[in-house]
């Protein structure tokens, strides 16, 4: 989400360090009428409390110990899937098992896979695979209700492990540090690639078509595979305004139907403030040979965030004739539909199931669903008849703050904006519509301010980056997440504003709050306070690139030098972007950069014009953080650049500095030469 008005210009009044807050589409304050006296003592005293809440968690915040977010946010049961009729198998994320699960959700057993297990499928052969996110992969069978003793080996060439899909040659697996699918033949050691695909978060095959979720490219990479399935015949590219986040496949006639949910292909609207068509939608795509190439033609695009699924990442499709049936689960909202549509593009009247928010996959056993939620921490047993029970994993599991989990919830769910609806541009949403798992949405959207565009940011690893976003005018967390309750439920009638960003959440209202441990209901103080609370623990994981490593290569060392020569006068070591007292000596770097955390933030709090048009504020933007810079594509504020080398070979090296010379302004400069971007790019891919 993007910092915006709400309550900014009472909160400035008792923050002095909160600049005054733009009107969309021209610069100032809007103009209104005096304010209630005691409204704005009000708002004032909240804002102090809030802004002394962040002080204390700052003060006692140690960036180069902070955990990961992996390491707070629970047991995580992240992927599951079909084993038998009576049977599934899943992965808990956060104790690096995987388990075996009856029709009821039941644990029938574990066994230890790998570190930060991310995938899990099945096979014809009822073959169970495993893949860690660092390329490790187990495959085991079940016997007796019992794990047997597990192969181990690993998917050769990738980089960071994702999903996996089976085909009948072996594996498909998603790589997405490598914006690649590697083919894995059953049996052998040696992978190969069949589509590049920009962040594949999801992954699908039927019939010899793969399909990637490409979320930097916000669409869908397909690939026809030969007949060995290692070698690709056939592609073809669907590209929407806004993300997908999940796709199946299915066989019809002599092509395929394709679907997948995302947000619906429009231009985010922000010229009111709000988040405008941004809905949740489900689309259905006919696939077909057109000679040497694969044609796409679009059946039916379905608001399923009129029927309350949101964040729809889980989707199931079967063909029969010329119906397609599809099951859908968000993980924002609080429904599950079935729906069918006809490949004339009619769309039926859907049924609905009322479930717990926080679905990320489903599998289909006797007769139902059993749900993965890593919000809960739980499995979830869904009847196709309706109703829900939360089973959780048996064990003690560690203890975690409810603020943090609260906070989760208003991240991850439309508990943040309770009255949202799908009216015209207005949306069902989550902060994750444009913030997949914390970081973006690959979208370069208009701002509502004169013809200004720009990236999304991510919101993971918030709370050492102050000020916040392009325009640094949210200069403290405070100020920002009270912002974000207030553009979140922008909308509806001018003096109802107010009351829509102060509203109360009740576990009488939404039960699930009290598998989170609340019992009593939540104020507007105290969801902000939660959503800070989770800011806080909301850490960027360990840099894939650095893991089990302790020293840079000489390639890695030229590129630091050329780094602290050329960089880091703007984006400068430290481990709190507004703390000059963090920054941290060059001789210090290499073990910085080498250690789990990684915590350099490679920024700075100043506002730089370096070139890249149009100007997001009259100084420039504020100097962005490269920390984790494979996550946040595509680059510079315009996104004007799609890759690490573009941004690279766009560098002149003049008095003031320029990320681009096409501004017209000042001296051209001079370009990095091939060995010096070749050495940069090694070290930044660290960070």
């Amino acid at each position: 989400m993007r910092a915006s008005i709400g309550l900014c210009a009472m909160l400035t009044g008792a923050l002095a360090a909160v600049p005054a807050c733009d009107a969309p589409g021209k610069g100032g304050v809007h103009a209104s009428a005096a304010p209630d006296p005691v409204a704005s003592d009000a708002a004032a005293e909240l804002a102090a409390r809030l802004a002394a809440y962040e002080e204390t968690r700052h003060r006692s915040f140690d960036p180069i110990a902070a955990s990961a977010w992996s390491a707070s946010a629970g047991d995580e049961p992240f992927a599951i899937a079909t084993l038998d009729a009576t049977h599934a198998v899943g992965v808990l994320r956060g104790r690096d098992v995987a388990v075996l699960l009856d029709a009821d959700g039941n644990e029938r057993a574990r066994v230890d896979v790998v570190d930060d297990p991310v995938a899990i499928a099945v096979d014809a052969k009822q073959t169970i695979h495993v893949l860690g996110s660092g390329g490790e992969l187990i495959s085991m069978h079940v016997e007796a209700e019992r794990f047997a003793a597990p192969t181990r080996s690993r998917v050769a060439g990738l980089e960071r492990g994702r999903e996996l899909a089976i085909s009948p040659s072996g594996l498909l697996v998603a790589d997405a540090l490598g914006d690649r699918v590697l083919a894995k033949p059953s049996g052998g050691d040696a992978t190969t690639k069949i589509a590049t695909c920009g962040g594949p978060i999801g992954l699908a095959h039927a019939a010899g078509l793969a399909a990637a979720v490409c979320l930097f490219d916000r669409g869908l990479s397909l690939a026809e595979l030969d007949d060995t399935g290692t070698r690709t015949v056939r592609t073809a590219r669907i590209v929407h305004d806004g993300p997908w986040w999940s796709v199946d496949v299915a066989a019809h006639g002599d092509g395929w139907i394709v679907a997948g949910g995302g947000v619906e292909d429009h231009p985010l609207d922000r010229s009111d403030g709000s988040f405008g068509y941004v809905d949740p939608y489900v689309f259905v795509v006919h696939v077909t040979r057109c000679g040497s190439e694969l044609c796409t033609r679009r059946i039916a695009a379905i608001n399923v965030g009129e029927h309350g699924v949101v964040m729809p990442k889980w989707i199931d499709l079967e063909v029969v004739r010329d119906t397609a049936r599809l099951d859908i689960a968000g993980a924002g909202g609080e429904t599950m539909i079935r729906i069918d549509v006809g490949l004339d593009g009619s769309v039926g009247t859907p049924g609905s199931i009322d479930v717990a928010p926080g679905l990320r996959q489903l599998a289909r056993v006797d007769g139902g669903w059993l749900g993965a939620n890593p919000l809960l921490d739980a499995w979830v047993r869904i009847d196709q008849h309706g109703g829900h029970r939360i089973v959780r994993p048996p064990g003690e599991s560690p203890a975690r703050d409810v603020d943090v989990r609260v906070g989760e919830a208003l991240f991850f769910t439309t508990l943040l904006s309770p009255q949202a609806d799908s009216a015209g541009p207005g949306s069902r949403f989550t902060c994750e519509t444009c913030h997949f798992e914390g970081t973006v949405d690959g979208r370069v959207h208009y701002t509502g301010r004169e013809d200004i565009h720009a990236t999304t940011k991510p919101l993971i690893g918030l709370f050492v980056n102050r000020p916040h976003f392009s325009r640094a005018l949210d200069r403290t967390l405070a100020v920002m997440v009270d912002n974000e309750f207030a553009v979140a439920n922008k909308g509806g009638p001018p003096d109802l504003a107010d009351e829509r960003a102060h509203f109360t959440a009740s576990p009488e209202r939404k039960p699930w709050l009290r598998e989170l441990g609340v019992d009593t209901p939540l104020g507007p103080e105290a969801l902000r306070r939660a959503f800070m609370a989770f800011f806080v623990a909301f850490e960027h994981e360990p840099s894939p690139r650095a893991a089990f490593r302790t020293e840079l290569s000489a390639l890695e060392l030229e590129g630091a030098e050329l780094f602290a020569t050329h960089c880091e006068s703007c984006h400068q070591a430290r481990t709190v972007t507004d703390d000059p007292r963090t920054r941290t000596d060059p001789a210090k770097w290499p073990a910085l950069v080498l250690s789990a955390r990684g915590p350099l933030v490679w920024a700075s709090e100043t506002r730089v014009r370096t070139g890249i048009l149009p100007y997001v504020h009259p100084e420039g933007a504020r100097v962005t953080s490269l920390r984790r810079l494979w996550l946040k594509r595509p680059y510079f504020t315009n996104g004007s650049a799609r890759t690490l080398d573009d941004v690279l070979s766009r560098v002149r090296l003049r008095p003031d500095f320029a990320h681009d010379f096409r501004d017209g302004g000042g001296e051209a400069g001079s370009g990095l030469d091939a060995e010096a971007r070749r050495a940069l790019h090694a070290f930044l891919l660290l960070l």
